[in-house]
């Protein structure tokens, strides 16, 4: 007679078969996946996180806390924004308060946190109104935008010497892309009759774009998106718009609809009052940059689709081959140009 099964016998033996099922069922828990122990860099806009992805590859890991589209005029922080800055070993950010809601999160990281556009080189325009506030967005001046890049090259060289080599080479290449991109939108926008090189925009973004490459910028709204309209502005567009017959003005991304309609506006009175213009179906990129895998998902990209649209609709001439490198010069600006209305 066969003896029984003692007890421990027979728990070790269902329990060896439930794991056996569980194996073979795939219920088992997955594996954790590999802590990221690189160095955390945690930067604020789009342009600012393409910058520090250019220089350090993924040397770090550079995390930006402000999606492509949404506005860093008026972005507001989440609990996860607050512990990316506490657990940062460096923060770039644009500074001269473009970051407004995230200004305080800054208070307190000391030299951990540096503010690319607060440098002697940069020559900032104050801002109409009465507090005056800095215009922030020097980073469309690509000279500028150099300065951005020799401030972040030195906070990666100070937070890893280690990868020296690295950030310098890098560095080096992306400062002679810019210089490169530099020349050739001045020579675009020379394309563009000089009565035509107005540029109207649904907010003043592009002051230091005008400035570097010689246009006149005027906006439905100031620096600032979290304003308001002044009163006339529309008028006071459509009347300059009439007066140098300009052709083209220009919807933006990263702002609200309700201030691009200002523009359709602006495009109505000015057509009301005898002169035509259009808004090309492509906004500028103002304060963000575009979805990855879309021309303007870098700054270079941005920058080179913004003189695209900005020449084709004011000078009537497709400048992208050459401002990708790949097309010749654009020919002389003494050249005749029809505007869309065919003066």
């Amino acid at each position: 007679m066969r003896a029984p099964h003692a007890p421990g016998c027979l728990h070790r033996a269902a329990t060896g078969l439930a794991l056996a099922l569980l194996a073979v069922g795939g219920c088992e828990r997955p594996p954790a996946a590999p802590a990221d122990d690189r160095l955390l860099v945690v930067t604020t806009t789009t342009m600012i996180t393409d910058l520090a992805r250019q220089l350090a590859g993924d040397r770090v890991r550079v995390v930006g806390v402000i999606p492509p589209g949404l506005n860093p005029h008026t972005f507001e922080p989440t609990p996860d924004t607050s512990v990316l800055f506490r657990k940062a070993r460096l923060v770039l950010y644009n500074g001269l308060h473009l970051e407004g809601k995230l200004v305080h999160m800054f208070e307190g990281l000391g030299p951990r946190a540096v503010a690319l556009a607060e440098d002697p080189r940069i020559v900032v325009r104050a801002s109409e109104g009465p507090q005056g506030a800095p215009d922030p967005h020097v980073w469309w001046n690509a000279r500028y935008f150099m300065v951005f890049t020799e401030k972040a090259r030195d906070a990666l060289l100070a937070l890893d010497p280690e990868g020296s080599d690295t950030y310098r080479r890098n560095a080096a290449r992306y400062l002679a892309e810019l210089e490169a991109l530099d020349g050739r939108i001045r020579q675009a926008v020379e394309r563009i009759p000089p009565e035509r090189r107005y540029l109207i925009t649904s907010h003043d973004a592009f002051y230091y774009y005008g400035a570097a490459y010689g246009l006149t910028v005027d906006a439905v709204l100031g620096t600032s998106t979290d304003a308001s309209p002044l009163p006339l502005r529309v008028q006071e567009l459509a009347r300059l718009v009439v007066q140098h017959r300009i052709p083209a003005i220009f919807h933006e991304t990263a702002v609200s609809a309700s201030l691009n309609e200002l523009v359709n506006r602006v495009m109505a009175q000015a057509a009301k009052d005898g002169q035509p213009v259009v808004i090309p179906p492509e906004p500028l990129y103002s304060d963000s940059l575009d979805a990855p895998g879309r021309p303007a998902d870098t700054y270079l990209g941005a920058l080179r689709e913004n003189t695209r649209i900005i020449v084709s609709a004011l000078a009537g001439e497709n400048v992208g081959p050459f401002l990708q490198g790949t097309g010749d010069s654009p020919a002389s600006a003494t050249a005749p140009v029809e505007s869309p209305d065919g003066r």
